[in-house]
């Protein structure tokens, strides 16, 4: 019975040597960031996410959520970053930079009493004369144009609350 143990353990290992002789090299995952503006192609059943930074176009592969999320925000530029995947780019992340050509701020929605604020990467910003409906709004993440201390801010969802 020990003489089959060892048989077996021995196969294993040679098994597991041979096998790890034989993979491929893992995928470069050095992340990098492009700014550009997105698009989607194709039908309602299958739809592609496009990033065009100007030169060509980039294929964006995103989790479905990120999909979504990317869907609602085409035709705005963004500062997209991801590692490459094939002949595209597998997001991580993405930010609504601007919005017809004036900048924009993409964050989430923060309503504290009757005060509303903007979270974004670097801080917490107070809205001073916000639309109403984003009091309705708490958790969702949008972008947001104009002054924000005096408004007058226009908005865009970019993930319901």
């Amino acid at each position: 019975m020990i003489g089959r143990r060892a048989a077996l353990a021995a196969m294993l290992v040679s098994v597991g040597g041979c096998h790890r002789a034989h993979q491929s090299t893992p995928a470069d995952t050095t992340e990098r960031i492009l700014h550009g503006t997105v698009s989607v192609t194709g039908t309602g059943f299958e739809q592609h996410l496009v990033l065009n930074p100007g030169a060509g176009s980039v294929s964006l592969h995103a989790t479905p959520s990120d999909s979504t999320a990317l869907t609602r925000v085409a035709g705005l530029e963004l500062s997209v970053r991801g590692v490459d995947e094939g002949s595209g780019l597998r997001v991580r992340s993405f930010t609504v930079v601007s919005v017809n050509g004036s900048p924009a701020i993409d964050g989430i929605v923060r309503v504290d009493g009757d005060r509303v604020y903007i979270e974004t990467a670097s801080g917490r910003r107070a809205l001073g004369n916000p639309p109403s409906a984003l009091r309705r709004m708490d958790g969702a993440r949008v972008w947001i144009q104009g002054p924000l201390d005096t408004g007058p801010n226009q908005y865009g969802i970019i993930v319901p609350p």
